[in-house]
């Protein structure tokens, strides 16, 4: 009988035969020695000693086996290199929503090229340990360091909306912090009167007539059907909880040496050095001193003097006495100075504040257990509750994400189908996210303020990319796999394809992000900053991690015999040899890829034939997208933004029920106030009459030339000096000339009983040289009409000495920087700075929304340039900046329909309801623009890479889409359904703003992934077609005609036991050319 060594010698003149023959001889040699073989001569001594000791590494067989399939006479054909970075086109292989994973044929029209030299060194490189592990232990140590700093960085993040660089209000910012100490925090107590167990009764008497008959004057509380004595309870019950922090305590030995570090910490934003959560050291003997300093401010604890002028403000008329408050100024605790984010960030000396809250809290519920039929509501609401609830949507929000990423591995494992897989895309997605973070820490303290929301926003970034680029990745490698190639060629090939994918839309995607940081607010330019670096990681990740981890389990990612739900490929699979001794053959545990020797015509999938479909009409299809723009674009035209502190908070959290409540009762001078900061020349002219009078008399001035300035610009509003308040005016009148209640000036009461003095230390600094003076707006800030008056109240400040004097940090171009410095009645008055939270997202908002033109024709000109060059087209970028400009009219205007317009407000779904003051919060649609791009060009170039494959292949445009289409529009499909399952989630969430981002990412990716894709680029590249030359790919030359060269499919490789009539198999193809494709024409 002939054997198959005889066989192969008779073509022995042939190179294949002779490349056959040489493997034969080396599989003799190892099946000889058995498991001890080894082969020689290779350079692939360490990896076959590897299997030999039993790792999930390379084992002999499989190695011997790549030896014979790497063979460059059999496997590695193609007639020249790869060009462009362009590989093979994926195999027509259906995996995931819309079918199995079956082998089928290649386009015969595809030469299978040989990936660059580069990838072929860099998988060498990574098949040898050094490089392995090096990538392995570097990317472990990096992610382990970015999880150990999650919980420092988000002490240092910002959360209140930073003003924009160079801006008046970040002048007024810069100004009050070297001047004040943090702003006030006050924790507010509303009472209500519960209209169900109390009806139309009210706390205190609201219409109390002062009783000029007997001295001091009194108020009458005790009307019939008062609720005076359960309000006056509830503020004894209050003040005993509050009583147990103004004790006087030792302070631990280090707190005073460490109180100086503390408030130049405060200075910086309040970050202490001290760590969370570490206790105060024991206390030392020292001098006793208030625990903290809070002060208590409550109607009944009051003189009667003081209660005439609180009585209105506590309990106002206009609601009927039925609404109460009872307020807790938080000055400090153990000398430091309280501010808003400090029980946020743990500060250790906030630990009392925290507990106050805590205590108020227990307080409330058991009131509501023990006297559920109570006439009285309680809530209370501070800074701190309201931060806590913007946090809690946040963290909300990224939970609901993570949940959603379950259903995203459930997707990619349909995809992959093999779960094990799944371990890399993970391991992708930690090592992003760590590596992310790691470096915003650095960035957060040294660099720019971070926002609070720049976390969420880098982990979905990373979760979308890192979650993308594996799908991609390992797509390609298993399609490979299942062609019949070992895992070294299918690595090579990926890495040549998809990841020059990857690294187009990885630079691409960090271009567009980057362009955001021409935006002047630390808000935006932060978040910017977090996702392009998590882009970038994204990438070096993918490209790095996965075929390290690959190559280190070869056999255990690879083996997907039910899914991977078997032991094959661990050390715990079975291993048997064939009972003759010779040929060693896996058992169960190990499910080897195998190949149709005649596979059938794959049927066109349903994407190919709708791309086929919207080429057959193209001029149609285009006229009918563009008439689907037109509502979307008139949509648009009708756009309008809110600024509000409101949409960041959880609409459903009590703590946002109590703020909107407090601002309606007590206008939002309590919540976000407005205020004017003086900068007297000294403190002696601060301290003097004089000066009073004047600031006071250029107030009184200031509320005229307001109000002109407001009918000018035709709004109908009058200023009157009754809302300034301040140690120079109340009431519209000047303190300095006294301060009457009809006939009776009550200033002296007032001097006597240190309630000006206590006002002074609120509203001065400590050298009292500066002061505060609340500027009340008789309407919504946030509106319309509050805007003109934030601006007309700014610009009629007195200038008549304007002096321009840099700011420090970032300035703005455009940006005028003038402080005016003002002087009245002879007098100089000092630097005058309108101050407020309104004031900053008024500016962050206008100058966000000034600059987006910029940012849009940036991100155009980044296109044009990466897409320009990575394909060597001029209108494949035109198209992707049409394509994507389509999509962005379509998203935002249907954004407007919904939470402008209200189109789906009777669905009763919150989430897709109109928010506080029916328009868009600015910052959602400011982030949106450049993830929204980045989006739609990562399926843009994924798509477009197959198609320059086919079309370098012989193809022409028309049909290298439609079948493109046919081999990768499941995988974009598929991908979109993931990106729309994490950003989905984020509807479900309470946050106004995060549902409104989220609307415009899953609308956006929807588009991208079903339309643009699918009916879009087909369309445009048939129209293209139309034009004479080569349209859609100029300048680029075609290629040159093929001689219709086919590959044949190699041998089925179902077992090694097989390998022998393999080999014998390939004997046969002694005919082939060298290059290892038969010629169409008889050899000769």
């Amino acid at each position: 009988m002939q054997t198959a060594e005889s066989r192969v010698g008779e073509g022995s003149d042939s190179p294949t035969a002779r490349a056959c023959k040489t493997g034969m001889q080396k599989l003799r040699g190892l099946f000889i020695k058995g498991s001890k073989g080894r082969l020689r001569g290779d350079g692939n001594d360490e990896e076959a000693m590897a299997g030999k000791r039993g790792t999930l590494e390379y084992n002999e067989e499989e190695e011997a086996m790549e030896e014979i399939s790497d063979l460059p006479e059999i496997n590695r054909s193609g007639s020249k290199p790869f060009g462009s970075g362009w590989g093979p086109a994926s195999p027509a292989t259906p995996r995931g929503l819309l079918g199995g994973a079956q082998p089928v044929a290649r386009d015969a029209s595809l030469e299978h090229h040989a990936p660059p030299e580069w990838v072929v060194t860099y998988v060498r490189l990574l098949r040898g340990r050094p490089l392995r592990w090096f990538f392995l232990l570097l990317w472990l140590s990096l992610t382990l360091s970015g999880a150990s700093i999650y919980f420092p960085l988000t002490r240092i993040l910002k959360i209140s909306v930073e003003p924009p660089y160079g801006s008046e209000s970040e002048a007024a910012k810069i100004t009050y912090a070297e001047n004040f100490p943090p702003e006030p925090v006050t924790l507010v107590a509303l009472l209500s009167t519960n209209q169900r167990n109390a009806p139309n009764q009210t706390l205190i008497n609201a219409d109390a007539e002062m009783q000029l008959e007997l001295l001091p004057p009194f108020f009458s509380y005790n009307p019939e059907g008062d609720l005076t004595a359960e309000t006056e309870s509830i503020s004894l019950d209050l003040k005993k909880r509050v009583q147990p922090y103004l004790e006087l305590v030792e302070w631990p030995a280090d707190v005073a040496s460490g109180q100086q570090a503390g408030e130049a910490s405060a200075e910086r934003g309040g970050t202490s050095v001290r760590a969370s959560g570490v206790p105060a050291p024991p206390p030392s003997p020292a001098q006793l001193k208030p625990k903290c300093e809070f002060n208590f401010y409550s109607f009944f604890d009051m003189p009667f003097e003081v209660q005439m002028v609180a009585h209105s403000f506590l309990f106002p008329s206009n609601f009927g006495g039925q609404e109460g408050m009872i307020a807790v100024h938080l000055v400090s605790c153990y000398g430091h100075a309280i501010y808003k984010e400090c029980v946020y960030k743990h500060e250790w000396f906030c630990e009392p504040v925290a507990e106050l809250l805590e205590s108020w809290a227990g307080y409330r519920e058991w009131r509501m257990e023990e006297f559920p039929e109570s006439p009285v509501d309680l809530t209370f609401v501070s800074y701190p509750v309201v931060y806590e609830d913007i946090i809690m949507g946040i963290e909300w929000g990224m939970a609901l994400s993570t949940v959603a990423t379950i259903l995203a591995f459930i997707v990619l494992a349909i995809m992959l189908r093999n779960i094990r897989q799944l371990g890399l895309v993970a391991c992708n997605i930690l090592t992003g996210i760590g590596t992310t973070l790691l470096i915003m820490y650095p960035v957060s303290y040294y660099v720019m303020d971070v926002n609070v929301c720049a976390p969420a926003m880098l982990v979905a970034v990373a979760l979308a990319m890192s979650i993308d680029y594996s799908l991609f990745l390992l797509t390609r490698f298993n399609e490979e796999r299942l062609d019949g190639r070992s895992i070294t060629q299918s690595l090579e090939i990926a890495l040549a394809t998809q990841g020059h994918t990857i690294v187009v839309s990885g630079a691409t995607l960090a271009l567009c992000f980057t362009s955001m940081l021409v935006l002047p607010t630390s808000t935006i330019t932060s978040m910017a900053a977090g996702a392009a670096t998590a882009v970038l990681q994204s990438v070096l990740v993918s490209l790095s991690l996965t075929p390290a981890l690959l190559l280190t389990m070869p056999r255990f990612f690879t083996a997907d015999r039910m899914l991977g739900l078997t032991l094959d490929g661990t050390p715990f699979g079975t291993y048997r040899r064939a009972s003759s001794g010779t040929v060693a053959q896996f058992g169960a545990t190990i499910d080897r890829p195998t190949i149709i020797e005649n596979p059938q015509p794959k049927k066109e999938s349903i994407w190919a034939h709708l791309g086929r479909c919207s080429q057959r009409g193209a001029p149609v299809m285009f006229l009918f997208l563009a008439l689907v723009m037109v509502p979307f674009a008139m949509a648009l035209t009708r756009f309008s933004y809110v600024e509000d502190l409101t949409p960041l908070m959880q609409t459903t959290h009590p703590a946002t029920k109590a703020f909107i409540s407090i601002s309606n009762i007590y206008g939002q001078d309590l919540t976000t106030p407005v205020q004017l900061l003086i900068m007297a020349p000294s403190q002696k002219a601060m301290a003097s009459r004089e000066w009073s009078l004047a600031t006071c008399h250029m107030l009184q001035d200031l509320a005229t030339k307001v109000t002109d300035r407001m009918h000018e610009e035709g709004h109908d509003y009058t200023m009157t000096t009754a809302d300034f308040n301040g140690l120079m005016i109340f009431r519209g009148g000047c303190l300095a000339d006294g301060l009457k209640f009809g006939v009776i000036d009550v200033m002296p009461a007032v001097h006597m009983y240190g309630m000006y003095d206590m006002v002074a230390d609120l509203l001065s600094n400590r050298n009292q040289t500066a002061t505060q003076v609340y500027v009340h707006c008789q309407v919504d800030l946030f509106s319309e009409v509050g805007e003109a008056w934030m601006r007309a109240v700014r610009a009629s400040l007195p200038r008549p000495e304007v002096i321009r004097q840099p700011l420090g940090g970032h300035q703005d171009a455009d940006s005028a920087n003038y402080v005016p410095y003002g002087r009245w009645d002879d007098v100089e008055i000092g630097a005058l700075h309108l101050y407020g939270m309104p004031l900053e997202q008024m500016d962050g908002a206008q100058y966000t929304l000034r600059r987006m033109p910029v940012v849009v024709l940036a991100i155009a000109a980044i296109i044009c340039v990466i897409l320009g060059g990575s394909f060597g087209t001029a209108l494949v970028p035109v198209r992707a900046v049409i394509c994507i400009a389509w999509m962005l009219v379509v998203t935002f205007g249907a954004s407007v329909m919904v939470y402008q317009l209200g189109y789906l407000e009777g669905l009763g779904i919150q989430a897709l309801s109109p928010s506080s003051g029916q328009a868009l919060f600015w910052i959602s649609p400011s982030v949106a623009v450049a993830v929204l791009v980045g989006l739609g060009l990562d399926y843009d170039i994924f798509l477009m890479d197959s198609v320059m494959e086919h079309w370098q292949s012989g193809k022409d445009g028309k049909s290298a889409v439609v079948t493109s289409l046919d081999q990768a529009g499941t995988i974009i499909s598929a991908a979109g359904v993931i990106m729309f399952l994490a950003f989905g989630s984020l509807l479900i969430g309470a946050s106004p703003m995060i549902n409104q981002l989220a609307f415009h990412l899953c609308v956006g990716v929807l588009i991208d992934c079903f339309v643009t894709t699918k009916v879009i680029i087909p369309c445009a590249m048939a129209m293209l077609d139309l034009l004479p030359g080569n349209a859609n790919f100029w300048p680029r030359k075609p290629p040159p005609a093929l001689t219709e060269p086919t590959v044949e499919p190699l041998p089925p490789l179902r077992r090694l036991g097989s390998l022998r009539n393999s080999l014998s198999d390939n004997a046969r193809r002694s005919a082939m050319s060298p290059h290892g494709v038969r010629s169409m024409q008889s050899p000769a």
